[in-house]
């Protein structure tokens, strides 16, 4: 439900964006907004597609647009459309997830001879290690690079392109990467594999599924160490 509701607002939003592009085929007002309507609903399954990681049947996206426009119930009605997409969302991609996370993570750990294990379950290769004497701990701050990216490769987060480093406090993330910022001193890179009980776990965050694996290269540009209480 909550991904139909996204998807009626980017429509509306659409609307005041889409004009007439001149073509033979869109003679009115309103044959242009049929137009405009297929383009933002093909750009919205073409970003499911990418969340999915797996490509719809478009034949069959294109038959339930026809279905549900002349209210045609002979393949399944609208409710059990809605609560198949519930149960999907909720239940099924979930446990997708979960599954396709382990492999991924039992391929990094089998194909990578760099890669080591912590006791957590933390998949980590060290680039540098840096100063060996400036560490982060759980009351320190980082001051990073980093790249985020699902375990299909699309990037997520990337302050690389940008060259913006980000002050984070080690008791604000994530298991996995705090822990993995303990691995490397200032200077330091390292990448990491995070599974998803050191990620978000079972919920979802964002663009970030529900049981999903997580990557990391991140370069510890500085460490900054906690303030102390100000004195009495």
């Amino acid at each position: 439900m909550k991904k139909l509701i996204v998807l009626s607002g980017a429509i509306a939003l659409f609307f005041s964006a889409c004009t007439s592009t001149g073509s033979s085929s869109m003679k009115t007002e309103e044959d242009t907004l049929a137009y405009c309507l297929g383009t933002d609903m093909g750009t919205y399954i073409y970003n499911v597609d990418s969340m999915l990681g797996e490509k719809l049947n478009a034949d069959l996206l294109i038959t339930g647009i026809k279905n549900a426009i002349k209210k045609d119930t002979s393949i399944m009605t609208t409710k059990d459309a809605y609560d198949f997409m519930r149960r999907y969302y909720s239940v099924i991609k979930p446990r997708k997830d979960s599954i396709a996370s382990a492999e991924f993570l039992a391929k990094v750990e089998k194909e990578n001879k760099n890669v080591q294990k912590t006791e957590s379950g933390l998949l980590y290769e060290v680039i540098e290690i840096g100063d060996s004497n400036v560490k982060a701990d759980s009351t320190s701050k980082v001051r990073v690079l980093y790249r985020m990216a699902d375990r299909n490769g699309n990037d997520i987060q990337n302050t690389y392109d940008s060259n913006d480093t980000l002050d984070i406090p080690i008791k604000n993330v994530i298991k996995g990467f705090a822990e993995g910022m303990t691995l490397v001193g200032k200077g330091g890179k390292i990448k990491l594999w995070i599974p998803s009980e050191l990620g978000y776990g079972s919920r979802q965050q964002g663009p970030i599924p529900a049981n999903s694996a997580l990557y990391y290269e991140v370069d510890v540009i500085d460490v900054v160490p906690a303030e102390e209480p100000a004195k009495k």
